[in-house]
């Protein structure tokens, strides 16, 4: 009889400690970060109050990123395909262009020569994608490390090869935060995976550096990852 008391206390208390240890780690996880305590559309908000950025000018933009930070002025990396693009100072719209991760369709004007979402594609890929929303593609239409085709749901969707999905997916944060622009709840689930899936790298947290002294505008979600878990619908 005292055995079982005995095992039905230390079973209460393994509870009780449970219960305090993941309740600690949820306030620090609402805790860490800028705005500490903070989180959804006041989080969002402080964010974007908070924000230094000196808008370019698209030719400016296009410049920067075949010259100095995606590319050295004679060759870039396509992020949707890995293959090299090469040019001289600037490719030729047959050869290389730039990819808008969230689609000029569905942005602000002022977002448009945001660098935290332009990226290097070589033309094939950029029409790979088009507009679509980003998804796992069950079918692929198009398949080149990337893949375009429909998805459980037979929309058409862009899946990112796994190398850049989460960069793809913060800089959609990004946009959505800083723009106060909408993600679709499908596209965002999948977002929210590839967050977790393909953490902040070295060369992601480079290019970001690099970003702010061009533009003055870090990505906050680069340089604090757990922001977003504080922020449950973009």
């Amino acid at each position: 009889m005292r055995a079982k008391i005995k095992n039905a206390s230390y079973i209460v208390l393994a509870t009780f400690g449970a219960v305090i240890f993941w309740g600690g780690v949820s306030q620090v996880q609402i805790n860490a970060g800028p705005h500490p305590g903070l989180k959804d559309d006041a989080l969002k908000k402080a964010l974007r109050t908070n924000r230094q950025h000196s808008p370019l000018t698209y030719f400016k933009a296009r410049s920067i990123v075949f010259g100095k930070l995606d590319g050295n002025g004679k060759k870039a990396e396509c992020v949707y395909t890995g293959e090299a693009i090469e040019y001289t100072m600037q490719p030729s719209p047959h050869v290389g262009n730039i990819e808008h991760t969230l689609p000029r369709s569905r942005m602000p004007e002022e977002a448009n020569t945001d660098l935290h979402h332009l990226f290097p594609v070589i033309p094939e890929a950029n029409l790979a994608r088009a507009n679509f929303k980003f998804g796992d593609v069950i079918l692929p239409v198009w398949n080149k490390g990337s893949k375009s085709g429909p998805s459980r749901s037979g929309k058409p969707v862009f899946e990112v090869r796994k190398e850049h999905r989460g960069d793809v997916a913060r800089a959609m944060f990004y946009v959505s935060t800083m723009y106060d622009v909408r993600i679709d709840s499908d596209e965002e689930r999948v977002l929210r995976s590839w967050h977790k899936e393909d953490p902040v790298s070295a060369k992601e947290k480079k290019r970001n550096e690099a970003v702010a002294k061009f533009q003055k505008s870090t990505n906050p979600f680069i340089s604090h990852p757990t922001l977003v878990g504080r922020i449950s619908d973009f």
